[in-house]
């Protein structure tokens, strides 16, 4: 009897990883050649934390060395949306953390790289509260955020309080979409043309509201659908403590199809879970 057991689990867990590969690529289908390669970060920390979004300085150091190997070139959004190479990567840094000046900036440069700033604009220079957790990390400051946008880092808008837009009234969610916009050109002197949504939740409304504001374009988290693009729900794969250069590797190159489809599924899963950060008002 605990022979059959064993050879049924054994048999059930390859059977069930395929059916979610299955479910995946019936869902969100196979990349096209012209979907951006975009790749995310959140924290770059030597300090442990209870939440995965976060990489080591050491991580973060050998996914850039990794670009720079392979003849990887970071670009603005704008180039990267009307004329895509395979070659060319976005890196943004979701939240713009303190870390990201202290440890990420400096590297960047070492390597010859830029990248997409997001600040949520009422807590530059404040600690984040909308994570479950006990640690509190804290935010660039305005002289901060300024620094990397004259260094060629390209500022987008995060909301104002990192909110699950798809709950506000109305009046409450025109405030975040617009006045982020307004408050960071304000601070960079530059305008701001892209949105990116917090948690990546969105819907048809929002979308809207994102587009009447004035904005390009909006970045979710994942793609509803790999083999279309819309440029208000642009999908990425964020980097996780859990990975490695080859899963960068596979999230660049997307082959083989079946191990792409894990990584994207991998953070699908791991983003779903986000959903359940506390999220407050200021």
């Amino acid at each position: 009897m605990v022979l059959i057991i064993s050879v049924y689990f054994i048999l059930l867990i390859p059977m069930l990883y395929l059916t979610g590969w299955l479910y995946w690529f019936v869902k969100h289908k196979k990349p096209s050649k012209n979907m951006p390669r975009i790749i995310s970060f959140h924290k770059i920390s030597d300090s442990p934390e209870l939440g995965g979004t976060f990489n080591t300085t050491k991580q973060f150091e050998n996914f850039i060395k990794f670009l720079r190997k392979n003849k990887y070139e970071s670009v603005n959004i704008y180039k990267m949306l009307t004329k895509p190479d395979k070659k060319n990567v976005l890196i943004f840094f979701d939240d713009a953390y303190e870390s990201i000046y202290s440890h990420a900036f400096p590297i960047m440069k070492k390597y010859g790289y830029t990248g997409v700033l997001c600040p949520v604009v009422n807590y530059i220079g404040k600690n984040n509260t909308w994570d479950r957790g006990i640690n509190r990390f804290k935010h660039m400051n305005e002289e901060q955020i300024k620094e990397m946008s004259e260094n060629g880092f390209e500022i987008i808008s995060h909301s104002m309080n990192h909110r699950d837009l798809r709950k506000l009234k109305k009046t409450e969610l025109l405030k975040e979409i617009n006045e982020s916009k307004k408050q960071l050109e304000k601070i960079i002197g530059k305008r701001v043309e892209y949105f990116i949504y917090p948690f990546g939740l969105y819907n048809d409304n929002i979308k809207g509201k994102v587009m009447k504001a004035g904005y390009r374009g909006a970045f979710s988290s994942h793609n509803e659908r790999n083999d279309i693009i819309d440029f208000f729900a642009i999908g990425r794969n964020t980097m996780y403590i859990i990975d490695t250069n080859f899963d960068l590797k596979v999230i660049l190159d997307r082959e083989p199809l079946f191990l792409f489809g894990h990584e994207d599924q991998k953070g699908r899963i791991i983003n779903w879970f986000s959903r359940f950060s506390i999220v407050i008002k200021i």
